[in-house]
């Protein structure tokens, strides 16, 4: 299953459930709890956003194929966590679901996320185990497969191409363009322009 597993699909449907329930419904709690949430989820958006800006120097466009085509990345935020891409899009995700100050919420996005992407990540680890061999079987028995470990190790130089960092800070700015939208549509309900279909904890 893990190997013919799609997650586009999946995340399209749980982006339109999210996106409905993030507009629709506003926090059951004290202002200075949600002041509190939307300070931690700007500053949560903010490292995950710069985590996938770093972890793109290292990986953007070699995934697949490494540097000459017959390694993989095993180095910079790689030594650390076999995905640190998936692991920094889960702290920008969880700060996006902060912003609207509800615990509910960030459980549900939470366990999506998990369920989505574990399969994604088992699938590429069969097609990287298949193409590697017994060297990608050895880093997936020492590098933990998403929480990062300390200290990691960098080289001197790196390759970096700039046609796929320029796209990861295409999708860095949608990422806060994003954050920023969540926050004027809660002020347009506090304003009573929008409508409030429901609270939530």
């Amino acid at each position: 299953m893990a190997k013919h597993f799609n997650r586009f699909p999946y995340t399209f449907a749980f982006g339109i459930l999210g996106a409905f329930w993030v507009l629709l419904s506003e926090a059951m709690c004290p202002f200075w709890v949600d002041v509190v949430f939307k300070i931690l989820g700007i500053i949560a958006v903010g490292i995950g956003v710069g985590g996938r800006l770093y972890s793109t120097l290292f990986i953007g466009g070699m995934k697949n194929e490494g540097v000459d085509g017959k390694t993989f990345i095993d180095y910079g935020p790689y030594s650390a966590t076999r995905n640190p891409l998936y692991f920094f899009s889960f702290i920008a995700f969880m700060g996006l679901l902060a912003l609207q100050a509800q615990m509910l919420l960030l459980l549900v996005g939470a366990l999506g996320f998990y369920w989505i992407y574990q399969r994604t990540i088992r699938r590429e680890e069969t097609f990287l185990t298949d193409k590697f061999g017994d060297s990608y079987r050895a880093y997936l028995a020492s590098v933990p497969r998403f929480f990062p470990r300390q200290p990691f190790e960098t080289p001197e130089q790196i390759l970096v191409r700039p046609k796929f960092l320029h796209k990861e800070i295409k999708r860095s700015v949608a990422w806060f363009l994003f954050a920023s939208f969540l926050l004027l549509w809660q002020l347009l309900q506090a304003l009573g322009i929008v409508p409030i279909l429901f609270f939530a904890p």
